[in-house]
């Protein structure tokens, strides 16, 4: 018979002898799933992690992301394809993969900035492939309305777009 510390506590929270953490096995079925559960289902990061990573990030206000990688956790091309897989997008690697500067040169570098994105190539039925760092804060009719295309959102790592811009703007 189970203990009751072992018990499941409110469908997420559970007892085992210590202070209670989230099951984060809770998450996985999720329509798109939390990016804590993906890093931690792929092995990247220990539930011991994420948990004291989310109560940095509360006390804080850091997004879980840079919380992970300011404690040397989790790499940045780690979190990038995790947010790629959480948002079903295209994984771009900026180290590798050439930009097209005519494309890359049509976002104004401020819009750039702002959202943390620099377009890439085209892409099928003229459409631009703008890679950002984080797809929650692209705002696709914004970058739809200023590139004058269709636009395809796909993620990258944040330093790698910052050099990108660097690149861009010689």
């Amino acid at each position: 018979m189970p203990s009751p510390n072992s018990a499941p506590l409110g469908k997420g929270l559970r007892l085992a002898g210590q202070p209670p953490r989230l099951d984060h096995t809770f998450f996985a079925d999720e329509v798109r799933p939390m990016l804590g559960w993906i890093l931690v289902k792929r092995g990247l990061i220990t539930a011991e992690q994420l948990d004291i990573a989310l109560a940095d990030c509360k006390a804080t206000g850091m997004r879980l992301g840079e919380q992970l990688i300011a404690r040397g956790w989790l790499f940045e091309g780690d979190l990038a394809r995790a947010l790629a897989m959480q948002f079903e997008l295209e994984y771009v690697d900026l180290t590798v993969s050439s930009l097209d500067l005519y494309v890359a040169r049509m976002l104004p570098l401020e819009v750039a900035r702002r959202m943390f994105a620099v377009p890439v190539r085209w892409g099928g039925d003229n459409e631009i492939v703008v890679a950002v760092a984080d797809p929650g804060d692209a705002d696709v009719a914004a970058l739809e309305q200023i590139l004058r295309h269709k636009v395809r959102i796909a993620v990258g790592e944040r330093s790698a777009i910052q050099s990108a811009w660097r690149f861009v703007r010689q």
